[in-house]
């Protein structure tokens, strides 16, 4: 289980199935931060190479497109976050398929409707080999001024009028996705803001609970309040 924090202004991600609006909104918020280099280093899209252009501010830039897991892994080391846009018909596979990379740490699986069965099958793997998992049917999470993951917290103005573009001191963990945006606003006009948000949902079975995340946040010194938008159980 992981204790400590998730994100950081140099974490890199590996985006699987293509969609270009979150991972252009990934680029837009990582140039808004300031971040020295885009957290979008490789995209893999099944039977594809090539490149993908997108836009870093203003410059346009190409982003490596791999055909499977094993090799966009090898060939970008230093990312460690996953985060799956595969429909719930493939995103047990594509997911078991990036746990089982000794670089993958953290996989957010965005579809919904992944079988009970198969989460069950990926929160043991996980669990066993000290990973976390954000979902199924999650928007993601953000460390506010440093990564976020796809659609999380929604349109550029929405962040900025959120203060996520730096980071407060408040975690956030909630079992909705779509109350994440309501509360990260309400939290930034009564304190300094977010320092870390995720939305686990997951259904019956989460890939992380609600209790894992309050712990984690316990472990890390610049949150100073915690916030938890759901009810607290433990498995």
């Amino acid at each position: 289980m992981a204790t400590g924090q998730l994100f950081s202004r140099t974490t890199q991600a590996l985006f699987y199935n293509y969609k270009q609006l979150p991972v252009q909104q990934m680029l837009d918020f990582d140039f808004l931060c300031r971040r020295e280099t885009p957290s979008v280093v490789a995209i893999i899209n099944p039977g594809s190479e090539g490149f993908k252009k997108l836009f870093f501010g203003q410059e346009e830039i190409a982003i490596p497109v791999h055909s499977t897991v094993e090799v966009a892994c090898a060939a970008h080391p230093t990312a460690d976050v996953f985060i799956n846009f595969a429909s719930s018909r493939s995103a047990f596979a594509s997911s078991m398929s990036a746990l089982k990379q000794p670089t993958i740490r953290v996989i957010a699986i965005i579809a919904e409707g992944v079988p009970e069965s198969d989460t069950k099958q990926l929160i043991a793997y996980a669990k066993t080999n000290n990973k976390v998992i954000i979902g199924p049917a999650t928007v993601g999470g953000i460390q506010a001024g440093a990564f976020k993951i796809g659609d999380t917290a929604g349109t550029t103005d929405n962040i900025i009028q959120c203060k996520l573009y730096r980071p407060g001191s408040v975690g956030f963990v909630s079992k909705s996705g779509g109350m994440s945006n309501e509360l990260y606003n309400t939290i930034a006009r009564v304190t300094d803001g977010i320092y870390e948000g995720i939305a686990i949902r997951g259904y019956v079975f989460p890939g992380s609970t609600l209790s894992v995340h309050v712990l984690r946040f316990n472990n890390i010194p610049q949150v100073k309040m915690i916030v938890v938008l759901g009810e607290l159980w433990t498995r």
